[in-house]
């Protein structure tokens, strides 16, 4: 059975937001200073940040929020030097940040290389079952004509166009041609995920490089193809925090909260924030208030 959660963490980071001569590696629960969750600039980031938020506040501690703090290099400089305590992200990405040559794929072999790859200063507590990876789409009627795995691609792909933002040809071109035998007939850069989805559904490409959350994949009943050989690696969706800025309780409910939170559960939010406009704080309450912390 494939391993979900790692056994609970006695203390986790600490939060450096205090000033004057302050040790920065002594803080959030150590000082019972306010923990500040964060998140990146995009909205699956600001949603898992409000679940993060509310789920601590129930511990009782006092929580801000800062959200949309911008790219990776920025916001994993954030936590490391304690102004933000802990910021969801997402392990096979955050692994190829301090490893770039990193080869693993597999969701634990990822984890326990992350784990070592991590400054004193970081760590990353139990990581979910939801994952917002990679993954080829096609509409429903391509996968009724017997496409509904990667390895279906073969000799198939010199047929189908696919639209993709422009790095992943040079990371995922050659990769797909020697795992599964794969080239395209053309490979159009379509930055946008929405670009890709309207050109994937009006036919002007067959196959569409999107990620797994998205939440056209469901609105539009497209297919996720099967990824077997595990090409694209694994990104499972884990709380990354400063060592010391939580303690062990509060540690505890955000590995319960990974404990229990799946895709299908970020697709059903992910769609009603874009299509419903729904607020993300109301779905965090809403979903802790039914998870069992």
């Amino acid at each position: 059975m494939k391993r979900l959660v790692a056994p609970v963490v006695a203390l986790v980071a600490a939060m450096g937001l205090l000033s004057g001569c302050a040790d920065p590696t002594e803080s959030g629960a150590d000082s019972g200073g306010p923990i500040v969750v964060g998140s990146a600039n995009f909205s699956e980031s600001q949603l898992l940040m409000e679940i993060y938020a509310e789920a601590l506040r129930g511990t009782g501690a006092e929580v801000t929020t800062k959200g949309r703090i911008g790219a990776r290099e920025v916001y994993v400089g954030a936590v490391r030097d304690g102004e933000i305590s802990v910021i969801p992200e997402y392990t096979g990405n955050l692994l190829r940040h301090f490893e770039e040559n990193a080869s693993a794929t597999g969701s634990e072999k990822i984890y326990r290389e992350l784990e070592g790859a991590l400054p004193d200063s970081l760590r990353v507590l139990d990581y979910s079952a939801a994952e917002n990876s990679d993954v080829l789409t096609v509409t429903s009627g391509t996968a009724e004509s017997g496409l509904r795995s990667m390895s279906d691609l073969g000799s198939r792909c010199g047929d189908l166009v696919l639209g993709a933002p422009s790095e992943w040809a040079p990371r995922w071109k050659q990769r797909i041609s020697e795992v599964y035998g794969c080239t395209f007939a053309d490979i159009k850069n379509l930055e946008a995920g929405s670009v890709r989805v309207d050109a994937l559904n009006d036919g002007r490409i067959q196959v569409a490089n999107l990620f797994s959350t998205t939440a056209a994949i469901d609105r539009d009943n497209l297919v996720t193809l099967d990824d077997p050989q595990n090409m694209f690696p694994a990104q499972n969706v884990l709380p990354l925090a400063h060592r010391g800025a939580l303690d062990e309780k509060q540690a505890g409910v955000l590995n319960r909260v990974s404990e229990q939170l799946t895709t299908a559960d970020l697709t059903r939010m992910n769609k009603k924030m874009s299509v419903d406009k729904a607020n993300p704080k109301d779905l965090a309450k809403q979903f802790v208030n039914q998870l069992e912390l």
